[in-house]
């Protein structure tokens, strides 16, 4: 859904293009004060607009503008909020993911840089619990569960291989061949809806039985994380808390991961960290990796020959952010985005980007 409306918003190049972020609240009564911070936020864009357009050319963008604002229920609020609207655009989206600041954009184009690093901070994940009573599969994003698979065999309701006899049942190697039975044909069902759906499977269950899991499943890889629970049956607002920074330690991992990998391509001078060089590369579709720390942002002057860097972001004529373009340009050629604060980064700057060739 997050990509979807990223792509579509980047379409829309008309310009003027006014875009909103802010920091809201999930709970009452704090999500309360987020409608008056997005007043003051939209009052704002409206004086910058009026400084540097005529008010008749805008019509239609004030008129969304002010429209948008009864649209937006915050009781329905997660901790970020981003408003884009134009002449013939007026959407909105919530995100797990506060921006940096609170922050009015007005530009030729939409400041997609939050939204960029939301949606690659987003996780759509399963969650495959294993308990006494059976086995389910939840599919879960970033923090929530939000429905539960109902193919190849899910759920398993209970587990056939259970042993009834009493001396067979004292039998512990005989119980420990009957539950790898049990968790191999788990594993092959695991293995059918990844082949449909690939996503990352964090298993809650045992230590014991995710490691007999480990043992019979034909593609050991696939279980990227565990967390422990008893064997009883685990409500899902449980597992989806445990299941969450399980997930974020993966997603760090990747960022770090990252980082070692723009840091190889130094030697064969593939690493710019240069603004001008870095905005001509990602035109070109060049970039690979771009990697940005998260409170970094640059305003820019364009110039016969290029740009110039800006002190203020709000005089008229100014692109608030060339890191919005740049990083929207790695996006659309199919290179990689991170926005991170890992000291690793350090060395190279505000920015740098891996290119290709």
């Amino acid at each position: 859904m997050l990509k979807e409306q990223m792509h579509k918003l980047a379409q829309h190049q008309e310009g003027p293009c006014i875009s909103i972020a802010l920091k809201t609240h999930r709970t009452h009564p704090d999500n309360q004060q987020d409608a008056i911070l997005l007043k003051n936020l939209i009052n704002e864009a409206e004086s910058r607009l009026l400084k540097e357009y005529d008010r008749r050319s805008v019509e239609l963008l004030l008129k969304n503008l002010h429209s948008i604002e009864s649209q937006i229920d915050n009781r329905l609020n997660d901790f970020g909020l981003y408003v884009f609207v134009s002449a013939n655009t007026a959407e909105f989206v919530r995100t797990m993911w506060p921006p940096v600041e609170n922050k009015v954009y007005l530009d030729k184009e939409f400041a997609l840089r939050d939204i960029i690093k939301a949606y690659n901070r987003s996780e759509d994940y399963y969650i495959l619990h294993l308990s006494q009573s059976g086995v389910e599969l939840y599919e879960a994003l970033n923090d929530r569960i939000y429905g539960e698979v109902s193919l190849h065999g899910f759920p398993f309701r209970e587990n056939p291989h259970y042993i009834t006899d009493r001396q067979a049942r004292s039998d512990s190697k005989k119980i420990d061949n009957q539950v790898r039975e049990f968790l191999n044909k788990v594993d092959k069902s695991m293995i059918a809806v990844q082949s449909v759906h690939p996503l990352e499977i964090i298993v809650a269950s045992t230590r014991e039985n995710f490691d007999y899991l480990l043992e019979v499943a034909d593609q050991p890889l696939i279980y990227s994380g565990h967390f422990t629970i008893d064997a009883g049956k685990a409500d899902i607002h449980y597992l989806s808390d445990k299941a969450w920074p399980v997930v974020k330690d993966l997603q760090k991992a990747r960022r770090a991961a990252a980082i070692d990998e723009l840091l190889a391509g130094i030697p064969s001078g593939k690493v710019l960290t240069d603004m001008q060089e870095i905005y001509r590369a990602a035109r070109e579709g060049r970039g690979e990796l771009l990697m940005v720390k998260n409170d970094f942002s640059q305003p820019i002057g364009i110039t016969r020959q290029g740009f110039e860097f800006a002190q203020d972001a709000t005089v008229p004529g100014i692109n608030d952010d060339i890191v919005n373009d740049i990083a929207w340009e790695v996006v659309d050629k199919k290179g990689r985005v991170y926005f991170t604060d890992q000291p690793a980064l350090r060395q190279l700057g505000d920015i740098a980007l891996l290119t290709r060739y």
